[in-house]
């Protein structure tokens, strides 16, 4: 059955890519006039891939239909802009726009999705390094989804990161701020690029909001920017924040501090050099000296320099993936650092509650009232970002008084017994990111 699937998409892509054939024109900057029916053509065709957690015949079944029925060709370009690192200095950064261009007619008026993608600790895999490998589209999943979107009548722009893409900075891993101005300033600049006169499309003055994993804390940071310190001509229609660890000083906490085995163990030592990063001029409590055990206090850190994947990095730690033998987080950890994160009221627990994702800024106690349309999306079992983390960040926005949040379980069917490696987590993602702009999409205009 499986293989009859395949065939079947494959003669379907052939026939309408012979009818619209090529691709338009390359280079490391920019891509023009991409036929959406090829690009899913070379998604079936190239099946060698670096990440091999995520489901492609799940991406097939949640946009390939998107990628074949498409109103637009698209074109991508590199954006590079300038933002606030979490050194509180102004750096040059660096993101993926893609625009949607009409076939025949007028060119289109359409929202913007910022789309703000999943944790990624390796350079190369950045969203705007796709135009430089275009020969590896699985590699880089969230941009596959960014261009299927897009070809429905998007724009739509994805931030590397500081510390990705042509930024070498170390990254400020869930520092909530720092990642949400990011966001906002390479906003500005895809607006000014779309105003220009070259642009393909206009904007029809709508702006969406989508992430999954740290995309999601990502999105629900940079709602929260944009609502609370507006920025003229920017009103957010809708925010789709999916699986984000939202609770950082409770549920992300506990889950590095668990004696229990973990599938993606590198979230610790990323955790702490972006801490580090973001807070050593405040405090020593996020030196690897004091957080971290002989030798990983040495080895790992420059692991983090964009230039390992998450796989080298958490075999570094101890992990096998042939076995597989899989490690505790805090095995890593020095016992003053574990017992900091144990004591709710230690000041290193304080730096995560100022991150976490749903809390006032300045008024930590309390919760900020979303007032535009939000939506948490959620799988129950996911185990390297547990429901939970919406769970908390919905409790708190109700009691706070917010009446336009909604939390929606994942409920699609995951089978990953046949890795021990495997996770909920990234099985789940094509479904629920379709789910995600679905519902985004019903306020298109």
């Amino acid at each position: 059955m499986i293989r009859f699937f395949k065939t079947t998409l494959c003669a379907t892509i052939l026939s309408v890519t012979i009818l619209l054939a090529g691709c338009g024109s390359k280079s490391s900057e920019q891509l023009s006039g991409i036929n959406p029916v090829a690009l899913l053509e070379n998604i079936v065709q190239k099946t060698d891939t670096a990440l091999a957690d995520w489901d492609w015949s799940s991406f097939i079944s949640s946009f390939g239909d998107l990628l074949i029925s498409f109103r637009y060709t698209i074109d991508m370009q590199k954006v590079t802009y300038q933002s606030t690192g979490a050194d509180g200095i102004v750096h040059s950064m660096t993101g993926l726009l893609i625009l949607p261009k009409a076939i025949l007619g007028n060119k289109p008026s359409v929202p913007i999705l910022m789309y703000q993608h999943g944790t990624e600790v390796y350079r190369p895999f950045s969203p705007s390094q796709y135009l430089t490998h275009q020969d590896r589209p699985r590699d880089y999943p969230e941009v596959m989804v960014a261009a299927a979107i897009a070809s429905t009548g998007y724009a739509v722009a994805l931030v590397d990161y500081e510390g990705m893409g042509d930024n070498t900075n170390p990254q400020p891993h869930v520092v909530g701020a720092t990642l949400a101005q990011q966001v906002i300033d390479l906003l500005k600049a895809s607006r000014d690029i779309i105003a220009g006169t070259g642009s393909p499309c206009s904007w029809n003055n709508q702006l969406f909001l989508m992430g999954y994993s740290e995309g999601g804390y990502v999105t629900m940071a940079a709602t929260r920017e944009l609502q609370l310190n507006p920025v003229p001509g920017f009103t957010v229609t809708a925010s789709a924040p999916l699986s984000g660890p939202h609770d950082l000083s409770g549920v992300m906490r506990g889950l590095l501090l668990s004696d229990s085995t973990f599938k993606a163990p590198y979230f610790a030592p990323l955790f702490i050099t972006s801490y580090n990063y973001a807070y050593g001029g405040q405090t020593t409590l996020f030196t690897p000296g004091f957080a971290m055990l002989p030798p990983f206090d040495t080895t790992l850190p420059p692991l983090f320099d964009g230039n390992s994947q998450s796989v080298t990095i958490s075999e570094a730690m101890g992990m096998n993936f042939t076995t597989p033998t899989l490690i505790v987080m805090k095995s890593i950890l020095t016992q003053p650092f574990i017992d900091q994160l144990t004591l709710v009221t230690s000041p290193a627990v304080a730096f995560l509650r100022q991150n976490d994702s749903y809390r006032l800024p300045g008024q930590l106690d309390s919760a900020w009232v979303p007032t535009v349309p939000i939506r948490m999306i959620h799988h129950r079992g996911d185990e390297l970002v547990p429901y939970s983390n919406s769970q908390v960040a919905f409790d708190a926005f109700i009691a706070a008084g917010a009446t336009s949040v909604e939390l929606v379980e994942e409920t699609v069917v995951i089978n990953i017994t046949s890795s021990p490696v495997r996770t909920v987590h990234f099985a789940t993602a094509f479904p629920e990111l379709s789910r995600g702009w679905q519902w985004l999409d019903s306020f298109k205009q």
